[in-house]
């Protein structure tokens, strides 16, 4: 279902504890799937327990993208590149990655799942999809809720968007489980059913990334250096505006986007 780029399956008998991922879900606890704050908002906190004080605010703002050939728009840093630039994407998948942060999101259109209840359809999205990748021992969700339409303005107010964050350990590319990095993952379901389409919107944010893991070279092993504090809009609010954004211009794309 899903591309590659972000992660492979593993063997989840030798991928990180769930302890681990759980330890991470306590430390960066507090996603909120709330408007789009567009990276401004000001967090308080206890600085005695905080880990590394917010010293920057974000410098980058999101700009109109064009996806599926302008039959559907939203906005996101420029920072993050079309994958289908340097590799083949499927035709019912708009891919994006910021190598320098390892972060990637995916705009995906599937078949409308009919044995899918509404409720929690976003949930049993992502645990297919780590189901696919073998993290689902690893799999700890933060945050589950329905996305109210006042966050999803250009669509119908009867539309049903569910939204869910979870952490999982999960490999890259080729590599074996012992590469495998923590991610949380935000994925959102858009439910077109007058056009049997099921839309899924998902942010990958790695948090801390494995020594043994190829992404290493290039972002650096152990905790991911926060957004804000590299002047840079946090993936949570990436995930945000993606959402408030989304538009849907030419219908007539969900007439062969399943084929």
């Amino acid at each position: 279902m899903m591309k590659d780029e972000v992660t492979t399956p593993c063997d989840s008998a030798h991928a990180p504890q769930t302890d681990l991922v759980q330890k991470l879900q306590e430390e960066f606890a507090g996603i909120a799937l709330d408007p789009s704050s567009n990276g401004s908002d000001v967090c308080e906190c206890d600085t005695a327990n905080a880990p590394m004080p917010i010293t920057a605010i974000p410098t980058e703002r999101p700009e109109n993208m064009i996806l599926f050939g302008g039959a559907i728009t939203c906005s996101f840093p420029r920072r993050y590149t079309d994958v289908s630039d340097v590799r083949e994407v499927p035709n019912n998948q708009e891919a994006f990655v910021d190598a320098n942060r390892d972060e990637s999101f995916i705009v995906e259109l599937l078949e409308l799942k009919e044995n899918v209840t509404d409720a929690g359809s976003a949930r049993w999205f992502l645990e297919d999809l780590t189901v696919e990748q073998a993290s689902e021992n690893s799999l700890v969700v933060e945050e589950e809720n329905s996305v109210p339409a006042a966050n999803v303005p250009n669509l119908d107010a009867n539309t049903t968007v569910n939204a869910v964050i979870g952490t999982m350990a999960v490999a890259k590319g080729r590599q074996g489980p012992e590469a495998s990095n923590v991610v949380r993952v935000y994925l959102a379901n858009i439910r077109l059913r007058v056009v049997g389409t099921d839309i899924l919107v998902i942010v990958y944010e790695p948090l801390v990334i494995s020594e043994h893991s190829e992404s290493a070279q290039a972002v650096g092993a152990g905790a991911t250096v926060p957004a804000l504090q590299a002047g840079l809009m946090p993936a949570a609010d990436v995930f945000k505006q993606v959402l408030f954004t989304f538009n849907v211009h030419d219908w007539s794309l969900f007439g062969s986007a399943n084929e």
